[in-house]
């Protein structure tokens, strides 16, 4: 497991379909550990937050890539196919692969 420290936002998108408002954060870190000290590390979250019952759904990944590139692509991928919290693992497990 990788620790890291403060977290900087890098991109927000927000998208808003049937009364859901889609949040997606790209967010990036410095890793801490022994064999990766200092090297930047990128996350990204996916939240829904649905207006009739207040409800929200949250999913994250952490610390998935070290190459800002493949982070904003993916990033992008996951907001251009709105994706889901629940859908987010299997989108990386896809990537990953």
């Amino acid at each position: 497991m990788t620790n890291s420290k403060k977290k900087t936002t890098v991109r927000t998108e927000v998208r808003e379909l049937d009364g859901i408002e889609y949040r997606y954060e790209l967010t990036s870190s410095r890793a801490t550990d022994v064999a990766s000290y200092g090297l930047p590390l990128y996350s990204v979250s996916v939240s829904m937050h649905f207006r009739d019952t207040g409800r929200v759904s949250e999913g994250r990944t952490e610390n998935i890539f070290s190459d800002v590139n493949k982070a904003g692509r993916f990033f992008d991928k996951i907001v251009d196919n709105l994706a889901t919290p629940i859908d987010l693992p299997y989108i990386v497990e896809d990537e990953l692969a």
